[in-house]
C-alpha cells in the first residue's frame, strides 16, 4: 500500500530527501504546494522500472530511495486522469492511499457479532494483571479488585477494556502461557459479562488469545504483529485484532532502534502483516494498526512517529496510539511513570489532531475529557451543537 507524505516546510522535506538518497535539486519549494508526495514501501527494482515507464509520459517523477521504497510526485489532476483511464495496481494503490488519507468517514472496525463506531475518538482502558508492568504492576492483585477497576474505567468513559497478563516493557522476561492465562482467565470472563463494553486481550500467544476469546473477549491486541498462528485464531474465532510493530522480543527489542525511515519502515511492516492476515482469511474490517511507540524505538524515533501519525491513515485502517506514561515521555518532560499524565495527554492531543482513532491509556477520565476538547477544537464545532 502506498503512503501519503505531507511536509510542514521545505527544510523538513529536504532533510528527509537527503537521508533517503534523493538527489539535491530534484524538487523545488513550489513542488510542495503543487504536487502530492506518495511513497511506496517494499517495492522491487523491477516494479520501480515498470512504474517509471508508466508514469514518464505523464511528466511524473519516480525516484528510488533507500530502504526498498520509491517516492512518486504527481499532481492531483494527473493522478485522477490515470485512475479514470486505466492504471497499474501500484498507481491504483496510490489513489487508494490518497482517498484513505483524506477520507471523512471513519474506517470500519468490527468483529463477528459487533462493531465499534469510530466517528469519534475511542478510549481503551488498560487493565494489567501483572506484578511487573512499568506503570501499574501489582495494582490489581486479585480478581475482585481487577473487575472493580474495569467497571470504574467504564464509568469514566472507556469504550474498550484491554486486559493483559504479561508485561512487555523493555527488558521484561516472558512468562509461560499457563501463568499468563491463570492471571487473566476469571477477569476476562467477569469483565466481559459485567462491564457492558468490548474486552480485548493483550497477548502475543495464540493459545491464550483463543481461550480469552472463548471466555468473552472480542479483540486481540498483539504486540508481536499478528503472526500466522495468531491470525488463524483471530479468523477462526471471528475476532478483531490490533496489529502492532515490534522488533525482536520485549527482552531485547531496544537493542535495535535504527531505521532508514522509522515511519516508512514501520508502515511497511504493518502493511505486510495486514496483507498476510487478509490473505489468510481475516476480513480487513477486523484489523486496526498500532505503530508500537516504545517497542524497538528510541526517543527520536518515537517523536518522529508522533509527528507523522497521519501517514498511517493512508492504510485505511483504524490507528491506535499507545503512548500512555511511556518512558520517552519522561525523557522529554521529566518524572517517573506516575508523573507523566500531562505528557500523556499532550500525546493524545497531538494524535487526535492527526486523526488517530483509538487511545490506549491508564488515565481514562482525564483522556476522555482531553479528547472531547481536542475534537471540538479540531472540528470547530461545540459538542453541544446540533
Amino acid at each position: 500500500m502506498a503512503r501519503v507524505r505531507t511536509y510542514r516546510n521545505y527544510q523538513e522535506a529536504w532533510g528527509e530527501w537527503r537521508r533517503l538518497g534523493i538527489p539535491d535539486g530534484a524538487f523545488t519549494r513550489f513542488d510542495l504546494a503543487s504536487r502530492q508526495f506518495i511513497f511506496i514501501d517494499s517495492i522491487s527494482k523491477e516494479e520501480v522500472s515498470a512504474l517509471q515507464e508508466e508514469l514518464a509520459p505523464k511528466k511524473t517523477t519516480v525516484l528510488p530511495c533507500r530502504g526498498d521504497r520509491v517516492l512518486v510526485t504527481i499532481t492531483p489532476l494527473t493522478l485522477e486522469n490515470l485512475l479514470m483511464t486505466g492504471a497499474s495496481p501500484r498507481v491504483l494503490e496510490m489513489g487508494e492511499a490518497l482517498r484513505f488519507r483524506n477520507e471523512v468517514e471513519p474506517p470500519l472496525f468490527e468483529w463477528s457479532d459487533g462493531s465499534l463506531d469510530l466517528s469519534k475518538p475511542r478510549v481503551v482502558g488498560i487493565l494489567n494483571l501483572t506484578p511487573d508492568s512499568f506503570s501499574d504492576g501489582g495494582r490489581n492483585p486479585d480478581v475482585d479488585t481487577a473487575v472493580q477497576r474495569a467497571l470504574a474505567m467504564k464509568d469514566e468513559g472507556a469504550d474498550i477494556i484491554d486486559i493483559g497478563g504479561e508485561s512487555t516493557r523493555p527488558g521484561s522476561a516472558p512468562v509461560s502461557p499457563d501463568e499468563e492465562w491463570s492471571r487473566i482467565s476469571e477477569v476476562v470472563r467477569r469483565v466481559s459479562e459485567e462491564a457492558g463494553v468490548p474486552v480485548s486481550v493483550d497477548t502475543r500467544r495464540p493459545e491464550v488469545a483463543r481461550k480469552a476469546l472463548r471466555a468473552g473477549a472480542v479483540i486481540v491486541n498483539d504486540v508481536s504483529g499478528l503472526q500466522e498462528n495468531m491470525a488463524q485464531v483471530v479468523r477462526d474465532e471471528g475476532a478483531a485484532a490490533v496489529v502492532m510493530h515490534m522488533r525482536g522480543e520485549p527482552s531485547n527489542m531496544q537493542n535495535d532502534t535504527r531505521y532508514v525511515d522509522v515511519v516508512g519502515d514501520v508502515y511497511a511492516f504493518l502493511e505486510g502483516r495486514v496483507r498476510k492476515a487478509v490473505a489468510g482469511g481475516v476480513p480487513m474490517e477486523r484489523l486496526a494498526i498500532d505503530p508500537g511507540l516504545g517497542f524497538a524505538k528510541d526517543v527520536d524515533g518515537n517523536l518522529e512517529i508522533m509527528s507523522r501519525l497521519d501517514e498511517f491513515r493512508s492504510m485505511g485502517r483504524p490507528v491506535l496510539l499507545g503512548a500512555s506514561r511511556k518512558a520517552f515521555l519522561g525523557k522529554i518532560s521529566g518524572g517517573g511513570p506516575e508523573d507523566r499524565l500531562e505528557a500523556s495527554l499532550a500525546a493524545v492531543a497531538v494524535a487526535c489532531w492527526q486523526g488517530v482513532h483509538l487511545f490506549r491509556v491508564h488515565d481514562v477520565k482525564e483522556t476522555v475529557r482531553a479528547l472531547k476538547a481536542v475534537s471540538a477544537m479540531r472540528a470547530g464545532i461545540s459538542p453541544r451543537s446540533p
